[in-house]
């Protein structure tokens, strides 16, 4: 079954999900304990493979796992921006009170980013159509806030701002580009 899969970089994602139950061989107390099932996933076009172990209490639909590992992918994709963005990566620690302490310091830091990043966005949902730019992301968000706070000696605020909506309307531009590869690359066989 080809699914979408949520959007990425480039636009929609698309891959090939195939999923097989099965049942197993050990039971608790003569009862059967819960669903398993292999869930593969197929790259459309490297036809690179990826599998799951799911297991569930009762059965379920194949576009239900296909939520659960989209959902997954989400937190993980979430978890690495925070290391990068926020540092949660570069506390070095071995116990787990500083540790506790590094993330604590973290997280909040990176939920002011994403507060931040929501409020632009809504700033950004009032501009006119032909400003044509692509969401502004929370890595370029902080160096925005960094470089208000540390400005950098060559360069002057104006023309980092001018570099960011240069940058975000040409990835407006090559969205369709993008667009029209899935496309093609998903009707030939």
């Amino acid at each position: 079954m080809r699914l979408r899969t949520g959007h990425g970089s480039k636009g929609i994602r698309h891959y090939d999900w195939a999923m097989l139950a099965i049942t197993s061989d050990e039971t608790h107390n003569g009862q059967h304990d819960g669903h398993g099932a292999p869930l593969v996933r197929r790259h459309r076009y490297t036809g690179t493979l990826s599998f799951y172990r799911c297991w569930s209490p009762e059965p379920v639909l194949l576009s239900r796992l296909i939520f659960v590992a989209c959902a997954r992918w989400r937190i993980e994709e979430d978890h690495q921006l925070v290391k990068q963005t926020c540092g949660l990566d570069k506390g070095q620690v071995i116990r787990w009170t500083p540790w506790h302490r590094w993330s604590a310091i973290s997280l909040p830091a990176y939920l002011f980013l994403a507060v931040a990043l929501a409020r632009q966005r809504l700033l950004d949902g009032d501009l006119p159509e032909e400003a044509q730019m692509v969401p502004i992301a929370i890595p370029k968000l902080l160096r925005q806030l960094r470089d208000i706070v540390i400005p950098a000696p060559l360069r002057e605020q104006a023309h980092k701002l001018t570099w960011s909506l240069w940058r975000r309307r040409k990835q407006y531009r090559s969205r369709p580009a993008h667009l029209r590869w899935h496309a093609y690359a998903e009707a030939t066989p």
